[in-house]
This record gives structure tokens, C-alpha cells and sequence, in this order.
């Protein structure tokens, strides 16, 4: 017991000085290169942890600032991983010194059944009087929508009353909860946005109502027009930038229009840019999102590494799977991807580099033969461990820190 509590100490201690690397990486944001979509899939993909551990490092490492005690009894080795990973997710700002004297006592187990369901807020003696609603005031107002472009962009603002309001957030909510576990974010460390769950109901509703009714997919399909000039527009729009049409035309239906002297005189059949066997075989071989430390296996798209505008072949020598942050984030210049020589038909490996040129891929560190090793750091304390006994929650009472030190 007496080595367990000793390796347990100095691996709390690791702990907390990586985590100071990490606030100091959040705090420069020196993570955000190309491709990397948040600091947690930068922990997934160079320093080697699981998703769920970079994701408690970084909700640690952005809560340390606020929350000193548990800041220190991390270095100190009197807390674990775990047990500070449930401190900081619910331990509002002045209850941590109170949080922490449990928690150094407590398991994980017994911590989160003590502080998810808490009640931290400070409930007033009395209720203050509701003031009647005044039916004329701008909450009773109908819901008003206006949507324009400009600039390349599509803009919506929406307003509604309070009940209507509630049930689009909820709409939202759920629309984004959905994709989340469908795009394998919780894996990959991603944060899934609000924005992201908007094109999620506009693309169940076109699905769902095309799927119904004969003739509605060709009603509400969107058609991006191109020319043998390398331009393109959608219908009834302007110009789109090159950027939006290599993304649009590496993985998507190809309907062709017959001109005769510059007049249309027929419109071909539609098929896809990449076939479906073809597709197959670039998902079987890549098993998901070939961007590193991406693990995404879901809604992948094909990605023409020599750009189909460009004349670049549809087969498996031309394609990799990207998922669409990733291919998004490629057609917007932010990374770039170069094919290795491989084996005949197929290339061994893809290297990945920012827009600079660096190469995105853990370093190797070499340490020179007459480099002078280090110095010896003090063990740090043992880890005292939980007690494990019975924790009673309605015996459990935080105060704040200004309460406890007018005690």
C-alpha cells in the first residue's frame, strides 16, 4: 500500500505540471494549427492521452485560475486526476477550498454524487412579486425572421417570444446532442456548435420531406453551376470563391447540361463524383478520417487530393477520407496534404503540414550523447487516498471562502 500511495504521489505531481503546460497552451492558444480543431484533440494527437483524459486536462487547466486550492493540492499530490476533474466541473468560484478538504477524503464515485446535485446558489428569504404582463410589450410581439447574403456569407436573425423561443432551443439542443454522438465528437474532443445543429435540422428537414413526397428532392436540391473557365455560381446567386467549389466538387452528383452553340438543349442524368464502389474501397482502407488524431468514422466524405477542378482522377491512388471539419478546413488552406510514395496503386501514407509547411506529427525528441542528465527533483509526498467510508450527502455543507475566513 505504502509504494502505491508513493507511485500514485508522483504521478498526481505529473499530472499537475502537465496541466500547467496545458493552461499555458490555452492561454497562447498555441495549439490552434492547421487542422486542430480544439486543445483537446491537440493532447489526443501529440501528447498521447485518450480523449476523455485531454478533455479533463483542459477543463482543469482552464478552471485552475479561478479555483487556487485546487490548483495547489494538485501539486502537492493530494489529488488525483479524477477526483480534480469532478472539482472543476462542479465547483463554482469561492466553494474550492471547501470542495477540496472533501475531496482529498472522498472516491471519484462518492465526489460526483456530492457536488453534481448541490445546490451552491444562495436562495433569497423572500420572493419579489411578479409584475403583471403587459400584452403590448415586445415579448408578446409575433416571431420575426429576416435571412440575407453578403459577402460570401449567408445571414440569419430570428426573434420570438419567450414559449416559441424555449421550444427552437430545444429543437436546437437536441439537434446538437444528436450530432455530437453521430460525428464522433465526444472521441475526438470536438466541440460541436449551436451553428452546426442549425445545418443539422435544415439537412433532416430537406431529407425527411424529399423522401416522402415524388418530386420534392429536385425542388429543394441546391445546383451549383461550373464552366470549362473554372468558375461557378449557385442558382439565382452570384460567384462563389474557388475554395467553395473544390470542396463542392470533390464528393458530391454531377448533373451535366448539353449546349448547342451556347444554348441548352438537354440535361444529362446525375451521378456521383466518386462511385459508390469506389467509396467503399477508400472507406475500408482508411477506417475513418485520415487527418491525425482524428477519430471520426462517421459522415466521411472523399476527398480528391489533386482537386477534381483540376482534372484530378476519381480512384483510390487520389482519394482519402476526411470528415467534413477536416475537409473543410483543407479546402479553406488552413493544412495541406502530400501523398508519400507507397506501394503500387495505393501510397503508403499521407503527410499532413500546417499552411507554413510545418508538419503536423509528434516530434522526436533526441538527446544528445554528452547531453548532462538532469537534476534529481524531490520525491514528491505520498498520496493519501481516499478513506472509503460511507459518505452521508445530507451531512455534506460548502461554504464559501469570504465565509470561512470571517470564521
Amino acid at each position: 500500500m505504502n509504494e502505491v500511495r508513493a507511485i500514485c504521489g508522483r504521478l498526481n505531481a505529473a499530472h499537475a505540471d502537465l496541466i500547467d503546460l496545458v493552461t499555458d497552451l490555452v492561454r497562447e492558444e498555441s495549439w490552434a494549427i492547421g487542422g486542430i480543431r480544439s486543445p483537446e484533440h491537440w493532447l489526443t494527437c501529440f501528447a498521447g492521452v485518450s480523449p476523455a483524459t485531454a478533455r479533463d486536462l483542459v477543463w482543469i487547466a482552464t478552471r485552475s485560475v479561478e479555483l487556487p486550492a485546487l490548483s495547489r493540492e494538485l501539486h502537492t499530490g493530494r489529488l488525483s486526476l479524477g477526483q480534480a476533474a469532478v472539482v472543476a466541473a462542479h465547483t463554482p468560484v469561492g466553494y474550492d477550498q471547501a470542495v477540496v478538504d472533501l475531496a482529498v477524503h472522498a472516491t471519484v464515485p462518492q465526489l460526483r454524487r456530492a457536488l453534481v446535485n448541490y445546490d451552491f446558489s444562495d436562495q433569497p428569504d423572500t420572493d419579489s412579486p411578479t409584475p403583471p404582463p403587459d400584452p403590448f410589450s415586445i415579448s408578446a410581439q409575433p416571431a420575426e425572421l429576416s435571412m440575407h447574403y453578403d459577402h460570401d456569407r449567408f445571414h440569419l436573425t430570428y426573434s420570438a417570444p419567450a414559449d416559441i423561443g424555449a421550444l427552437v432551443e430545444q429543437a436546437l439542443i437536441e439537434a446538437k446532442d444528436a450530432l455530437f454522438l453521430a460525428t464522433d465528437s465526444k472521441e475526438q474532443g470536438r466541440r460541436v456548435r449551436l451553428a452546426d445543429a442549425m445545418a443539422q435540422i435544415a439537412t433532416r428537414s430537406l431529407h425527411v420531406g424529399t423522401t416522402e413526397i415524388a418530386g420534392r428532392a429536385d425542388t429543394f436540391r441546391i445546383y451549383l453551376h461550373l464552366d470549362t473557365s473554372g468558375q461557378g455560381w449557385l442558382t439565382k446567386r452570384g460567384a462563389l470563391p474557388p475554395h467553395l467549389l473544390r470542396k463542392w466538387t470533390c464528393d458530391g452528383l454531377v448533373q451535366p447540361v448539353w449546349e448547342t452553340d451556347g444554348t441548352p438543349v438537354n440535361v444529362g442524368r446525375t451521378h456521383r463524383i466518386v462511385p459508390r464502389r469506389t467509396r467503399r474501397l477508400i472507406e475500408d482502407h482508411d477506417r475513418g478520417c485520415a487527418y491525425p488524431g482524428c477519430a471520426a468514422v462517421h459522415h466521411l466524405e472523399c476527398h480528391h487530393i489533386v482537386h477534381w477542378a483540376d482534372g484530378g482522377t476519381t480512384n483510390i491512388t487520389n482519394l482519402i477520407s476526411l470528415c467534413p471539419h477536416h475537409h473543410d478546413r483543407h479546402h479553406t488552406g488552413d493544412y495541406t496534404i502530400h501523398p508519400e510514395p507507397g506501394r503500387p496503386g495505393r501510397p503508403a501514407r499521407f503527410r499532413f503540414a500546417t499552411r507554413h509547411g510545418h508538419p503536423i506529427e509528434p516530434a522526436v525528441a533526441t538527446t544528445p550523447p554528452d547531453a548532462t542528465p538532469p537534476p534529481v527533483q524531490p520525491a514528491p509526498p505520498r498520496y493519501p487516498g481516499p478513506t472509503n467510508e460511507i459518505l452521508h450527502l445530507d451531512q455534506v455543507r460548502f461554504r464559501r471562502r469570504n465565509e470561512r475566513l470571517r470564521q
